[in-house]
């Protein structure tokens, strides 16, 4: 059994567990992330977490995504490494409004903000062009596998409402920072003496050929937005 299916089973049992006992207090809101599904950038990804109401003020949500296809970018023909990987977040928040009253009727409702902690992992192929020592008279391919690790923090801000009923939707935005740790298989390019080949314009998906490239650890800003399809319990 995978590493990410055990991953999986375990949220499904924690989920289960967790809605018996708090949904008859109208506690838990679950939650779908849409544009995960799309996250090229990132990881595609199916996305969902569970929210649970502490206080008047304040939530803890939880978050898990599961890798469902290869990125756009995974063009090595040659399998090095397993395309798959997970996405783990867990975050506090503090809404202003109070939810007792007012004109927020729902468990948890408002505008807030909060904090959260986040680990990607993620294993695929890729190929990239390249001029060895740096002669561009020269160019050459190579695929190798990639594993790659994020671990990050962010600030965040959102706004949560109640659109119909018992749902809601979720907006959000945020700014933190993430340190990466990028480990290859069979990987020719040395970016010490190599120049990758990448296209004049720029392109949010050549960063990403670059990073896999370099490899190694890195800290870099992180920015985060989107929003989550909720239903309430």
């Amino acid at each position: 059994m995978t590493n990410t299916i055990k991953i999986l089973l375990s949220v499904i049992i924690f989920c289960s567990l967790s809605i018996c006992v708090y949904a008859q207090n109208d506690r838990v809101s679950i939650k779908l992330a849409p544009l995960a599904l799309i996250d090229d950038i990132s990881m595609p990804a199916i996305q969902s977490g569970i929210e649970f109401k502490l206080s008047k003020h304040f939530s803890w949500y939880n978050e898990v995504g599961i890798k469902y296809r290869k990125c756009i970018n995974e063009r090595s023909d040659t399998p090095f490494v397993a395309s798959d990987g997970y996405k783990i977040k867990s975050e506090l928040r503090y809404y202003f409004s109070d939810t007792k009253a007012g004109l927020f009727k729902e468990p948890v409702g408002g505008f807030y903000v909060g904090g959260n902690l986040f680990f990607i992992n993620d294993n695929h192929n890729t190929k990239i062009t390249y001029y060895p020592n740096k002669d561009s008279s020269n160019p050459k391919q190579d695929a190798f596998g990639v594993h790659k690790k994020v671990l990050g923090l962010n600030l965040i801000g959102g706004f949560q409402h109640s659109v119909y009923k018992n749902f809601l939707i979720d907006f959000y935005g945020g700014i933190g920072m993430r340190i990466r740790m990028v480990t290859n298989e069979k990987k020719e390019f040395n970016k010490d003496h190599d120049s990758l080949v990448q296209p004049i314009d720029f392109a949010v998906l050549s960063i990403r050929d670059y990073v896999d490239a370099a490899g190694g650890n890195s800290v870099v800003p992180s920015i985060t937005a989107g929003v989550r399809l909720c239903y309430r319990f």
